[in-house]
């Protein structure tokens, strides 16, 4: 009986670990939009990465992504396998990944975006950045390593090279075009001590060459100083993996991490859908069970995935289900305000995914009428604690419940 208990249970371990690994994020359904997942930063072989395009099209499928961003560098002095004479002839072009990537991905429906990451000042600023649903990276390198020859040429210190070089590649890029964004502003290679917006980078925003920034990156986290510029300077936020290894060395999938992800609200799913949803700024991002964006599709996606139902009101008492549809575990906390501050629910819960809890509300003296205490409607207001509208804001929720 031991022997027979022993094999039915080595039997059913590749089911146990298929289970707890939770790899596809949950989504709500959201009236009028379509919510878009994926990866806005991807690194392969053709720059300075280990993995072939396809490979990060098979973990893009296996994570349930709808869309990546191939963004190799596109600098001469980061495609490594081009320096050390491994690549030659038609892997030299700079597009060939996402060539490679594109072509992979239609057996999954999986969206491509052609991008190309411009990689100036290593040690310093203006930094990293990504140019996304663009024509031609070649053309967006040449065009940054001319400027900088050209200032080297005049004379220009290094910090003037690597600016002239940055704003010739990005205004390549626009005429592409293309959509771009600054990557993690708080590398510490970058940012050793904080983070800092430099006057170049008022400068490339002036000129019309910003569009967005990432504020989570797999490597170096949530970015708070990079998420309140969105918000201050209205910008799109973002996220990426920005891999340079195989992504089961990134994610710990047995323990359930899911990779950081944008989510955008599109009105359809196309690269078309996608990159309008980009330009006017319906994006948001999910890492490390928080999500940060605009408070409006915040809101919104809140509400579809928090379901109420079973309300049943009686004189003194409130009680119905609270039910979270969506992967995203919700933190909540009781909001004080003047219509709940007249009734007692819980101060804190914390709503798992799937999870169905069941709540109730009294006036504040638990055996007294809500009537007797003045209380016309039942007020529940609160506080979503993971899901930012800005640095260390988060979003506010309310429902009202008649009394009978």
């Amino acid at each position: 009986m031991k022997r027979i208990l022993t094999s039915l249970c080595l039997a059913l371990l590749p089911f146990a670990a298929f289970a707890v690994v939770p790899h596809r994020q949950t989504m709500p359904k959201v009236d009028g939009y379509v919510l878009l997942l994926g990866d806005c930063h991807i690194h392969t072989v053709f720059s300075d990465d280990t993995s072939w395009p396809t490979t990060r099209v098979d973990e893009a499928a296996y994570d349930g992504l709808d869309f990546i961003a191939i963004t190799d560098h596109c600098d001469t002095r980061h495609q490594k396998m081009v320096n050390n004479g491994t690549f030659n002839g038609a892997k030299v072009d700079r597009n060939t990944s996402y060539e490679i990537a594109a072509a992979a991905a239609k057996k999954y429906g999986i969206l491509v975006v052609h991008g190309a990451e411009l990689t100036r000042g290593n040690w310093m600023f203006p930094g990293h950045f990504n140019t996304l649903f663009i024509k031609d990276g070649n053309r967006i390198a040449i065009a940054a390593e001319e400027a900088a020859d050209k200032a080297k040429a005049e004379g220009a210190d290094a910090k003037a090279q690597e600016e002239a070089a940055i704003l010739a590649g990005l205004a390549e890029a626009r005429a592409q075009g293309g959509y771009i964004q600054w990557n993690h502003p708080d590398w510490e290679r970058q940012a050793p001590n904080e983070t800092v917006w430099w006057p170049i980078h008022s400068q490339v925003l002036d000129a019309g060459l910003l569009d967005g920034i990432e504020i989570v990156n797999r490597f170096t986290g949530f970015d708070p100083e990079a998420f309140h510029w969105c918000v201050e300077k209205n910008l799109n936020v973002s996220a990426g993996t920005d891999c340079h290894k195989p992504m089961f060395q990134l994610v710990d999938y047995e323990k359930g991490e899911y990779r950081p992800v944008t989510v955008a609200f599109a009105r359809e799913r196309s690269l078309e859908g996608l990159r309008e949803a980009m330009d006017n700024r319906r994006c948001c991002v999910i890492a490390d069970n928080c999500m940060y964006g605009p408070e409006d599709l915040l809101k919104l996606f809140f509400e579809s995935a928090f379901e109420i139902s079973n309300v049943k009101c009686s004189a003194k008492k409130c009680t119905f289900n609270i039910r979270n549809t969506s992967s995203l575990p919700f933190v909540i906390t009781k909001a004080v305000d003047e219509g709940s501050s007249k009734v007692s629910y819980p101060r804190m819960t914390i709503v798992n995914a799937g999870e169905e809890l069941s709540w109730s509300v009294t006036g504040i003296n638990n055996t007294a009428s809500f009537a007797s205490q003045g209380v016309e409607e039942v007020t529940v207001s609160f506080f979503v604690e993971n899901m930012l509208c800005d640095t260390g804001k988060p979003i506010k929720v309310r429902y009202t419940f008649p009394v009978k």
